[in-house]
């Protein structure tokens, strides 16, 4: 006599009008055939090809309006809820893992926290659930492209094995912390410090905060080099007014994996993705403008068979470059053209100042004021 009892399950898209009945089998729980249940749910629980063919829309407009689809099934009988998920599925590292990362440390630690990892320095990810130290180390890999790491990669480092920060490899790791008196131990360890002088940063999950390597010369070269890109900030205000809503899945791992990013959410996380890749893919400048572009920086090894890049030869067109860019910017700013354009600029701000503080300005000022007073003092 079988343990199990068997029943129809169904796999519905709901914005089908044609609900497709998948035949399957549900099992009442019983703890001695729990690989059996387990093995039920592995198969049925996967997703039908037209089903893992669904992708985002291209059209930004189609991306926010069009239905979603979704997967269904109902496995209440085995006393576990509904499960209900947005198609494309989540991704847990490349949709709540990457707003984690963009919420908690903003747009220019993160340019600067994977400006680091493509000078292949160390990251070590602290936070208090296993959730988000995994999505958030995980994120990283993905928002290296083009590139790929080449180094150790530890998504969640056992506590007992906080030394490894003193490793000479490089490495993306995790560690999650049990309260703030764990966090301080942590970030005061004395191997930490030491590491930190030769490499190491430190993304705070708990804080919110990047704690850049002191590797003498790197954070320097970092701050003096970094310019902000007008466009993730945009994208940060944006999606931070989404979060803002207690609707917002991207507040809660659990309501993520459920439910998913919402429409509009899911399009901004792909636009910051792009503008990442697109200043990520600008270090490569020239390399890949055509498909054997790549050769005019090296040399064929003869000896080996193999190519061997030359970094000399693919600097110091970039160094000749800016040289040049800078000789013409200091020509020209010895012009009466660009001086005549500072000057533009001059009166436009004492006419604006003048504007502000006239009485036109205050005039107008006294009038919000009094309108103000009579609307909220009712």
């Amino acid at each position: 006599m079988t343990a199990f009892k068997r029943r129809s399950v169904f796999m519905v898209d709901e914005n089908s009008d044609n609900h497709q009945h998948n035949e399957g089998a549900f099992y009442s729980f019983n703890p001695e055939n729990r690989q059996a249940v387990l093995s039920a749910l592995q198969s049925k629980l996967s997703l039908t090809p037209l089903q893992r063919r669904i992708s985002y829309p291209r059209n930004e407009m189609a991306h926010i309006n069009n239905p979603q689809r979704r997967f269904v099934m109902d496995l209440s009988i085995m006393g576990f809820s509904k499960i209900s998920l947005p198609l494309p599925l989540p991704e847990v590292s490349g949709q709540w893992g990457l707003s984690t990362l963009f919420l908690r440390i903003k747009d220019s630690g993160l340019i600067i926290l994977l400006k680091l990892l493509l000078l292949e320095r160390s990251v070590l990810v602290v936070g208090e659930t296993s959730e988000e130290v995994t999505a958030c180390t995980t994120a990283l890999l993905e928002l290296l492209d083009p590139y790929k790491w080449a180094s150790a990669f530890m998504p969640l480092l056992p506590r007992d094995m906080l030394d490894f920060v003193s490793s000479p490899v490089p490495f993306i790791a995790g560690m999650i912390v049990e309260g703030k008196q764990h966090l301080h131990s942590i970030i005061h360890d004395h191997g930490v410090k030491d590491a930190m002088l030769h490499g190491l940063s430190i993304v705070n999950l708990v804080s919110g905060k990047l704690i850049v390597t002191r590797e003498q010369g790197t954070s320097d070269m970092l701050r003096r080099s970094f310019q902000t890109i007008p466009e993730l900030s945009l994208y940060q205000k944006r999606l931070e007014e989404y979060c803002k809503s207690s609707s917002s899945n991207l507040r809660s791992f659990q309501s993520f994996f459920k439910h998913g990013a919402s429409q509009k959410e899911s399009l901004t996380l792909r636009k910051i993705k792009n503008v990442i890749k697109k200043h990520m893919s600008q270090f490569t400048m020239g390399l890949s403008d055509k498909p054997d572009a790549w050769q005019q920086y090296g040399e064929f090894n003869e000896a080996t068979g193999t190519f061997d890049f030359c970094p000399d030869k693919f600097i110091q067109p970039l160094k000749d470059r800016m040289i040049f860019q800078i000789q013409f910017q200091e020509m020209m700013a010895h012009t009466q053209l660009f001086v005549g354009y500072v000057e533009e600029l001059q009166l436009a701000h004492e006419k604006r100042s003048n504007l502000l503080s006239g009485p036109a300005a205050k005039f107008i000022a006294r009038w919000v004021e009094l309108h103000w007073h009579a609307k909220y003092s009712r």
